[in-house]
């Protein structure tokens, strides 16, 4: 997962680098800009500095050179090769190898470039002049909006953050990289702070909340700190206002409250799904299948008449019912979960899973009738019963045969299919059918 969080967010941040000859490449100078920044320390004091727009922006953009020392001429995934074109060699380096992959640490004075493969992936600052200077230039960005009372400074500031907004992307990646999840998660929070600004008229950056609310589920897991889990939830929401991510944003916030504990949540954010996709069939199924863990089995037999009635021609919809009404137990309940399973199974025959519930229900009234018949003493009432028992194993054998052909995706429910019918078989005394799904099941 963290390669793809990596490869979506770098793609998504201005992150480029233009060839050029190494004798034209001018880098900056760790002394010379932690002098600026002195001195911009003393400025913001000077009281007839510090009340002028142009300081607090100067500010912002020498914070934004302070981020890039070291990073100027880098781009990851580039080759140590290059770096070292660009940063000469190192003072020293170091290697090891984890997970099969060889990592090599370049380290310089005030920069560690570690390369994976021989790809850059990740670097860290050693003595950095500010811990996060990120955070000070939007700050220092913010301040001077405020004092530029004639818009003069308005455009060039844009820009600025626009450039800054990539930067605190790159800055995420890295941390994320060294799972500094709270880093990462501050850096990603700061560009959705930037894109509430006026300036950029509450832009949504859907890759940057996407994020912001993985990684906040990923503290959350590692934490047990359920305020950020319910913080991930409220990105995601974010996203569903503009339907990004479609009927798989509301899963994830589903699963997000089932991590929680909260079911009753979990159904009404699937519920609100299914009004904007009704015809969505794993919506369809995560409704019903949350009405069964809640045990609400009669607010979900009704909720799945009305999407039978808007879509009666979608399989999943009358398996799920059938689902439901099974586990009401009453015998007719039982016939109407086998009338939704056989209704399914005609619209798509091909849908393993409907033929095995069907066939294990099947199996159960059997050898509830067989068991019934070994304490029943009335003659004719235990034949009776054997022969009850004896019905209803022979229709669930084609049934799970089926369930067990159709089946390339579950070896689980493969294994089970294939148990049922050897109880079946041997109860029949079919025995070499018997010993067919034996073999098969110890061959799986």
């Amino acid at each position: 997962m963290k390669k793809l969080v990596t490869l979506v967010i770098i793609a998504t941040a201005v992150i480029s680098m233009h060839a050029q000859d190494a004798s034209t490449v001018v880098l900056l100078n760790y002394n010379t800009v932690k002098k600026k920044v002195e001195k911009s320390d003393a400025d913001i004091q000077d009281p007839k500095k510090n009340v002028k727009a142009a300081t607090w922006e100067k500010r912002g953009e020498l914070f934004q050179d302070v981020f890039m020392i070291g990073l100027e001429q880098l781009q990851e995934g580039m080759a140590a090769a290059t770096v070292v074109l660009f940063y000469k060699e190192p003072n020293s380096m170091e290697t090891e190898t984890k997970d099969e992959s060889l990592h090599e640490k370049y380290i310089y004075d005030y920069m560690n470039y570690t390369f994976v493969n021989g790809a850059l992936q990740e670097w860290e600052r050693i003595d950095p002049i500010h811990e996060a200077p990120l955070r000070v230039a939007i700050d220092a960005y913010i301040k001077a909006l405020e004092l530029d009372e004639k818009d003069k400074l308005k455009e060039k500031i844009k820009e600025n953050l626009t450039v800054l907004k990539g930067q605190l992307k790159r800055d995420g990646v890295n941390h994320y990289y060294k799972s500094n999840y709270d880093m990462a998660l501050n850096a990603f929070e700061d560009v959705l702070e930037v894109n509430n600004m006026d300036l950029f008229a509450g832009e949504l950056d859907t890759v940057m909340v996407q994020y912001a609310g993985i990684i906040s589920r990923e503290i959350a897991n590692e934490t047990d700190n359920k305020d950020l889990s319910l913080k991930a939830i409220d990105y995601y929401k974010q996203l569903t206002e503009i339907d990004f991510g479609g009927p798989n944003t509301y899963l994830q916030i589903k699963m997000d409250y089932m991590e929680l504990g909260d079911t009753l949540s979990a159904l009404e954010i699937l519920k609100e799904a299914y009004e904007k996709y009704p015809d969505t069939v794993n919506i369809i199924a995560n409704v019903a299948d949350t009405y069964v863990q809640l045990k609400q089995f009669d607010e979900g037999i009704e909720f799945m008449a009305g999407v039978i009635e808007n879509n009666p021609d979608i399989p999943e919809a009358h398996y799920w019912n059938g689902r439901l009404l099974i586990n009401k137990e009453e015998v007719d309940f039982i016939d109407k979960a086998i009338e939704s399973y056989k209704k399914a199974g005609e619209l798509d025959p091909s849908i393993y899973y409907i033929w095995y519930d069907m066939g294990y229900i099947y199996y159960l009234q059997g050898a509830d009738f067989y068991n019934r018949s070994n304490t029943e003493e009335h003659v004719p009432t235990r034949e009776k019963l054997m022969e009850l028992g004896k019905e209803k194993y022979t229709e669930a054998i084609p049934v799970l045969e089926k369930a067990y052909e159709l089946n390339e995706e579950n070896s689980t429910v493969k294994f089970e299919t294939l148990d049922l019918l050897q109880r079946i078989y041997y109860k029949e005394q079919m025995m070499d059918q018997y010993e067919r799904v034996k073999e098969l099941k110890e061959n799986m």
